[in-house]
């Protein structure tokens, strides 16, 4: 996933991608099939360079066994939305693109309402794929945003966790946490908040881009509901770890900072994180790097009072898809076919990356990869989609993030954000 300061789940800028779908040409080649000297169907795959190193791999495994087929990796800065503009110069233009990875819900609408992914919904049927390995958040996307058609498959998800420093909790003779409602995660956090200025530990630290209320969430709340009281109870709960407890770096700093959220835990200054499962991937990057030598794990998403069972956030979130002016798809399809199914998933998961599909296979690939104990509750819980599949969710993120930052600031109050934000929703949708 594309992930900075501000924005995992900020949102594509969609009038610069329409833009670039009706007017933009600059990257465009002859748009003819290829073959290689070796007489091999050669198919151009494009990615974001964040996935250069595993998605290696996975087509290293996919080109062994084809002998008729030799796919080809282009990858795209990630900065400033480039990827997803240069993609849509490269279907404008006639570009020689076989194969795309296509990043997040909102821009899997947006490619195929301007009929820029092969409609696979035939062939996947005829092959009688097992979707349902994708988990319930690709069948609710899929009906809802697609109209039961399936445009891409996906081969990364999404699941936001508790990531912990364990020689913080060892120091001051703490357990580690395990699944812990949010009132035991702020009061957990204030017991292991210490020090002051360059010497200050954090209890926890919740990043100030993840603008989705998750605690709301596991409810069942989004914010196009009728009734917004989760929302604003979570967004009460933020302040109270913020500005209340002071157990985490306040919203205003991190802000006015610009503070880089995986190095203030990688540095020891955080021992509780709740973030997303690519931390775990960049972690041990960083460790193999020898940038750090943080040993962590972690637990489950805490869950809001009365709740048992482990909830989560999240969804399927990288999908794989076909330009329909491919000259090669059926060797494309195969490629997708191979990089979204068990075997494909296996090889990413293998990178400590959390694959869509779910399966034995799968899942021991990762937990083997990651070797943390707690990485297994991924597979184990319940998992809510964090984006309502709808045309207009990411306008109305937007507008709800906005008054958050209103509030997180402390220029108004929760109960003025959420009527603020009300009335600017009824625009958008209506």
């Amino acid at each position: 996933m594309m992930k900075n300061k501000h924005g995992y789940f900020r949102f594509s800028l969609i009038a610069v991608l329409i833009l670039a779908l009706v007017g933009c040409s600059s990257a465009a080649t002859d748009s003819e099939g290829s073959t290689g000297e070796n007489g091999k169907v050669v198919l151009e795959y494009y990615t974001w360079t964040d996935e250069e190193a595993y998605m290696q791999k996975v087509i290293e495994a996919f080109n062994a066994q084809n002998s008729n087929i030799e796919v080809h990796m282009n990858t795209i800065s990630n900065n400033a939305n480039e990827y997803n503009t240069q993609i849509m110069n490269n279907l404008s233009g006639g570009s020689k693109m076989d194969v795309y990875s296509v990043n997040g819900t909102t821009s899997l609408g947006l490619f195929s309402t301007k009929n820029q992914l092969l409609d696979l919904t035939d062939r996947v049927k005829e092959d009688n794929l097992d979707v349902s390995a994708y988990g319930p958040s690709f069948q609710e996307i899929s009906e809802v945003l697609t109209e039961g058609k399936y445009y891409a498959l996906p081969y990364r998800t999404s699941q936001y966790a508790l990531f912990y420093n364990k020689a913080l909790f060892d120091a001051q003779g703490i357990p580690y946490p395990e699944q812990l409602t949010w009132e035991e995660y702020a009061e957990l956090a204030k017991s292991l908040t210490k020090g002051e200025g360059a010497d200050k530990q954090w209890g926890g630290y919740y990043a100030d881009w993840i603008i989705s209320p998750l605690g709301a969430i596991q409810q069942g709340t989004t914010i196009l509901d009728d009734s917004l009281a989760p929302i604003e109870e979570w967004m009460n709960y933020l302040d109270r770890l913020y500005y209340q407890d002071q157990s985490h770096m306040s919203y205003k700093q991190m802000n006015a900072e610009s503070i880089d959220w995986i190095k203030q835990f990688e540095n020891g200054n955080v021992a509780m994180m709740v973030n997303g499962e690519w931390t775990v991937n960049m972690l041990k990057a960083d460790i193999e790097a020898g940038k750090t030598d943080i040993e962590f794990d972690m637990a489950p998403l805490p869950l809001p009072e009365g709740t048992s069972d482990p909830i989560t956030v999240g969804g399927v979130s990288t999908y794989m898809g076909i330009n329909p002016a491919s000259k090669n798809v059926d060797a494309a399809y195969e490629f997708v076919k191979f990089v979204t199914g068990e075997e494909g998933e296996s090889v990413i998961a293998e990178a400590s990356v959390l694959p869509a599909y779910s399966s034995d296979a799968t899942k021991e690939a990762f937990l083997n990869a990651t070797g943390l104990e707690g990485s297994g509750y991924f597979f184990e819980s319940n998992t809510l989609v964090e984006m309502p599949p709808i045309a207009k969710i990411d306008q109305v993120y937007n507008l709800y993030s906005e008054q958050l930052d209103l509030f997180l600031f402390q220029e108004q109050d929760a109960a003025q954000a959420i009527q603020n934000f009300q009335a600017e929703r009824s625009s958008v949708l209506n």
